[in-house]
């Protein structure tokens, strides 16, 4: 969880699975304002079991636009 300066937005698998993720995420920087180093995608373990090549390229760029990634349940069992 990040501080109250931050914010942290969950991601659902499908919404994982949208090639417009990245660029998705920068036009909500762009017009929020908020520096990508605030910004934290909280994804789910099951994200991570699809399509590897494919989701470690999306998490590279996201990382290298400096927004961070945490691995969160969403409050499932």
């Amino acid at each position: 969880m990040l501080s109250a300066t931050g914010s942290a937005v969950n991601v659902s698998p499908i919404q994982f699975k949208n090639e417009n993720l990245v660029q998705t995420a920068v036009s909500a920087l762009a017009a929020s304002g908020l520096s990508a180093q605030r910004l934290e995608l909280e994804i789910t373990e099951s994200v991570l079991l699809r399509d590897n090549e494919t989701t470690l390229l999306m998490l590279h760029q996201l990382k290298k636009l400096g927004v961070r990634i945490a691995m969160d349940d969403f409050g499932t069992d």
